[in-house]
């Protein structure tokens, strides 16, 4: 009988986690791939990627999933100064404030995105509980990109960027709102309500 082989067993189940998860993903060379689509009131595309690597150092006890996704790409050079204010309040926000999330928001240069990254230690020889933490960590993800890829998007086009606070404010007044409508007319007016407090006029916003 062949032995069994925990790290194929890791990428098997993960491809069916993501599965279940986003619908579909791909397999690159041991790197899965899929997409949350519809994120947001801006209907955001995020693209998830998660391989496996060794731990942290050589003698590590274990290794470590790493789970990347893009958010924004093609950021105008000028948005980029208050974008990255606007991450570092955001990194807060969800490291030591009211929006406890994982992994840490940043901005990477040479292919011009922004990325949330997270990095999990996984024990292969407890792999079923291993399996709940990331069906776990799949499911605080889509809540946190959903939260706060509208406040991402914005600040990735905009040079005027955008302060969190009052970002968690406007979370605060559509918290009970289900109704995809409803949040997008309440986004579009937190929008033209922060544009006008700062002399911001759609033509300034789209040169």
């Amino acid at each position: 009988m062949a032995e069994n082989n925990p790290i194929k067993e890791l990428g098997k189940t993960l491809q069916d986690i993501f599965n279940d998860f986003f619908g579909e993903c791909i397999d690159n060379d041991g790197v899965l791939r899929a997409r949350l689509s519809n994120m947001g009131v801006v209907d955001a595309q995020v693209i998830v990627d998660v391989m496996l690597e060794g731990g942290i150092t050589e003698d590590a006890p274990y290794g470590v999933l790493h789970f990347h996704h893009t958010l924004a790409q093609n950021i105008p050079e000028e948005a980029i100064p208050n974008l990255l204010i606007s991450l570092n309040s955001l990194n807060h926000v969800i490291n030591a404030g009211a929006f406890p999330g994982f992994g840490c928001f940043a901005y990477y240069e040479p292919l011009n995105q922004v990325y949330l990254s997270y990095r999990m230690p996984v024990n292969l020889n407890q792999i079923e509980a291993e399996y709940d933490n990331i069906r776990y960590y799949l499911g605080t993800l889509y809540e946190q990109l959903d939260l706060f890829v509208d406040f991402i998007m914005f600040a990735a086009s905009s040079p005027e960027g955008m302060d969190i606070t009052d970002y968690m404010d406007y979370l605060d007044e559509v918290a009970d709102l289900n109704d995809f409508q409803d949040r997008l007319e309440s986004y579009e007016a937190f929008l033209e309500k922060f544009m006008k407090e700062r002399g911001i006029t759609l033509e300034q916003e789209t040169n």
